[in-house]
This record gives structure tokens, C-alpha cells and sequence, in this order.
């Protein structure tokens, strides 16, 4: 799967450029202008994406349709292949663009983390399609009421008895859990994986040559049913055709934050200018756009650099200013001293742990850092340097207590110029902290309340 800079790349050399014929130009212009006229909300969101033309050449020819990305910071893209457009109707364009706009809207491009790339396929769709006895996408026929999705509705849809209004992430772990035991989505029954299917082969006929039927054994099919649609997923007990292309949300080049905040500036435009046609079933997703997210990182880096300071003095450089012997320069390499306080109770896990010491090594190429393991009691006290995470071994692993370490140091005359304290938040806080410091906590706010002092912030942790 090509980055952003690699497809990018592939557009200069002419990989991946695709033309595009007048003809389903106008036809995907059409869609989205009666989308503008049914759904003017999503129209206005439209409006606000790029629109490209790709020969998707990372993808088998069969599999290339639409997807969409989030690229430079401030610029929405969807991609499409001219093809796909031409084999759609009017209708059923517009459906897929409703479609790719509620993946936008939902930020599904930025937050599959490090999960099961089929399952959150999966997961994404069915928060999108809704169930298919209330969908939340697709061409409703004013005469007729009919409803018109691409596929003939052979979608992922939300299971009838499965919660309607649930998030991508809880879809995702009820999935998981149901693939584990390994069901069909066709008939529910176990599916170990492989099964008969049926194909096309070759054989003989009484001149010699000729086309027959044949079975064999393929991957992902199911014993009980015979299920085996190479153009379908069967995952978790939920079955269905992908409309899109989700490969081209890995070529997304932003942050969660970065991404929601784009997001919310097209969406805030989109619902100003179409007062009462806001889809109801988004209100949710809209309004999670709107809630302050605290950049962890960079508020520690700026904490840093309020409370640490970013030079010292040093003979070691020459002072730029005055050019003489021994006056003394200025250096950004430690400028001061942090201790970096890391709970190692039982209940810190290893993902928070490295992510952790990710910023830590960004930490250490600006200051001193000590690092004071500590659970119940002391565990450790020791110099950090870049690379280090390599070879610490933290421990512990028994109860919390982050009182301890704040006297250990106070007791020791080892309070630096900035202490930084990482716990899951379950423990007692000391009330007599007057220096500078920063508490960096694992679980969601409303969980724990921080300390009294210092600054606190919440860090959210990869999956």
C-alpha cells in the first residue's frame, strides 16, 4: 500500500494518473448536484473535497472504485476510478458518495490504529450502511419509495438484532469476538476457514476442449454452506460487499486532531448553510468533532519549555555574540533537569509504556532526564540517554502508590526543574507539591480525578 508520498510520486511518473472522459465527468457532477438538490447537507460536504481521477494501480482491477484521504493538512481528497463511475448509475453514484462523505464525516481514515484491517472494514461499512430496514445511506425513489444502493443492496449492513446506534469500535470488538469462534456469516454455523467453493475450470467435452464446472477447496469459505464469494467479506458473522476502496486510508498524512479539526471546519460550513437537513443519525458524530482534545504531546514539549528553558550556558561553544576568550556560549542540548516518574504497578500496561518512552527520547535530546521507577516503593532511580528504552527493564508490578516517589525526592534533595509523573491514575496524590510538575494520565477523563498540583493531562493510548 503506497503513502501519500509514494502515490503522489506515482501521479508524477504517470502510474497512477487516470483519464477521465467527459462523459463520466459529467455523470459524477450530476450525482453530487442531486445530491445537492435531496440531501443539500451532504452536497455542501462534497463541495468541500477534491475530486481525482486515479488508475488506483495498488489495487487488482476489479477492486478499484472510490475512496477517500486526508492528506497535507488541509485538503480532503477522494479518489475515484474512471471505470467505476461509468459502471454506476446516477443513482447509485449518489449513494457512494454519501457513503464516502459519512467515512469523512466519522474520521474512519484515521482511527484503525493498529487494528484488524479487515475487521474495521467491516466495522466502518456497517456504521455507515446502517441496518437495512433503516439505512442511512442510499437514492430513495419518491414515487415508489424504493431504495437504491449499489451492489442491489448486497452491502454490509448492520445486523438486524445488533444495536443500531453503536460506534465503529464497538462493531469492531463484537466482530473480533465473533470471529474468534470462527461463524459464517452466511448461515451462522462454525467455519474453520476452508470449504468447498464453487468454480470455473477447464475439461473435456466430446471434442476434446471445452468449459465445465468443478469444485475445490478455497480459503475462507464455509463447510456447512458452501459461502466462498471472493468479492464479499465474511467476517465475524457479518456478511457483504466493501462499496469502496478503504486501502487509500492508510495514504492519509495527518493526526486524529489535525484530521477532526478539517473536518469539523467543512462540516460547520456544510450545517450553516443547511440549517434543519443535518442527517440526525450523524448528530452524534458531529458533535464528537466539536469536543477539545488535549495534545498531550505537544503540551508536554510546551510545559518543557515554560518551566525548563531551552539554553544554557556552556565553555564548551563559542559565544556568538562576543567573540573572547572565555566567554561562554550558549547550548539547547540539556538545558536543565527532568525526573520522569514511571508507575510500574501491575495495572500499566506495555502500550502505554512505550508510548511513554517514545516521548521520553524526545524529551532527552532537550534535557536531562532521570527516570524513578516506582509501584508500591521505590524500584530504581537512574540517568536516561537517547536509545536507553532498549535495555530498561522496568520494575515492580505490584500496588500504587504515587505519594512515595514526590517524598523520595523531596527527602533526597533531588527535585529537578520539571517532574513528569506517568500512572493509570489510581492512587492517593500528595497535597503539599509546590514545584513544577506534569501528571500524565492513561484512562479517559471522568474516569480518575488528577492531582491538586501541577498540570494534568490525559494521554490516549494506541490500540
Amino acid at each position: 500500500m503506497p503513502t501519500v508520498k509514494e502515490a503522489t510520486k506515482m501521479v508524477v511518473l504517470g502510474q497512477s494518473k487516470a483519464k477521465v472522459s467527459a462523459e463520466q465527468s459529467e455523470k459524477l457532477m450530476k450525482a453530487r448536484c442531486r445530491l445537492m438538490t435531496r440531501e443539500p447537507w451532504y452536497g455542501h460536504v462534497a463541495m468541500g473535497m477534491t475530486w481525482i481521477p486515479s488508475n488506483m494501480p495498488w489495487m487488482e482491477e476489479a477492486n478499484r472504485t472510490m475512496g477517500v484521504r486526508i492528506v497535507n493538512g488541509h485538503d480532503i481528497q477522494c479518489l475515484y476510478y474512471p471505470p467505476f463511475v461509468d459502471s454506476l448509475t446516477i443513482k447509485e453514484l449518489f449513494a457512494v458518495i454519501q457513503h464516502e462523505i459519512e467515512h469523512i464525516v466519522r474520521c474512519h481514515c484515521i482511527r484503525s490504529g493498529h487494528r484488524n484491517p479487515e475487521g474495521w472494514n467491516i466495522a466502518a461499512d456497517m456504521t455507515v450502511n446502517g441496518k437495512k430496514t433503516s439505512p442511512r445511506i442510499g437514492y430513495q425513489e419518491p414515487a415508489t419509495n424504493e431504495l437504491i444502493v449499489p451492489l442491489k443492496g448486497n452491502i454490509v449492513w448492520i445486523p438486524e438484532d445488533w444495536a443500531g446506534d453503536e460506534t465503529s469500535e464497538w462493531y469492531y470488538e463484537k466482530l473480533q469476538k465473533n470471529q474468534k469462534g470462527g461463524t459464517c456469516g452466511q448461515c451462522g454455523r462454525p467455519a474453520p476457514g476452508k470449504g468447498k467453493g464453487k468454480g470455473k475450470g477447464k475439461g473435456k467435452s466430446e471434442d476434446g476442449k471445452g468449459e465445465g464446472e468443478g469444485e475445490g477447496e478455497g480459503e475462507g469459505g464455509c463447510p456447512s454452506c458452501g459461502q466462498s464469494d471472493g468479492d464479499s467479506y465474511n467476517y465475524g458473522g457479518v456478511s457483504g460487499k466493501v462499496i469502496d476502496d478503504h486501502s487509500t486510508w492508510n495514504q492519509s498524512d495527518v493526526s486524529e486532531d489535525e484530521a477532526r479539526q478539517l473536518v469539523k471546519d467543512v462540516v460547520d460550513q456544510a450545517t450553516e448553510k443547511c440549517q434543519g437537513h443535518v442527517p440526525a443519525h450523524l448528530e452524534q458524530a458531529i458533535a464528537e468533532l466539536a469536543k477539545p482534545i488535549v495534545r498531550w504531546r505537544e503540551l508536554l514539549r510546551h510545559y518543557l519549555g515554560k518551566h525548563v528553558g531551552n539554553h544554557r550556558k556552556t565553555y564548551s561553544r563559542r559565544n556568538r555574540r562576543r567573540r573572547k576568550f572565555g566567554m561562554a556560549g550558549i547550548s539547547h542540548h540539556a538545558a536543565a533537569t527532568v525526573t520522569v516518574i514511571i508507575d510500574t504497578s501491575g495495572s500499566i500496561g506495555n502500550r502505554e509504556l512505550e508510548q511513554f518512552f517514545a516521548e521520553i527520547e524526545q524529551i532527552s535530546s532537550r534535557a536531562k532526564v532521570n527516570i524513578l521507577q516506582w509501584d508500591a516503593a521505590f524500584q530504581g532511580y537512574e540517568s536516561y540517554r537517547r536509545g536507553d528504552w532498549k535495555k530498561i527493564t522496568c520494575k515492580g508490578r505490584g500496588g500504587t502508590d504515587m505519594v512515595g516517589p514526590m517524598d523520595w525526592l523531596i527527602d533526597n534533595k533531588l527535585v529537578p526543574d520539571c517532574t513528569i509523573l506517568l500512572t493509570d491514575g489510581y492512587t492517593g496524590w500528595h497535597q503539599n507539591i509546590n514545584f513544577p510538575c506534569i501528571t500524565v494520565i492513561t484512562v479517559p477523563e471522568g474516569t480518575v480525578d488528577g492531582p491538586p498540583y501541577g498540570h494534568t493531562v490525559r494521554m490516549k493510548v494506541n490500540q
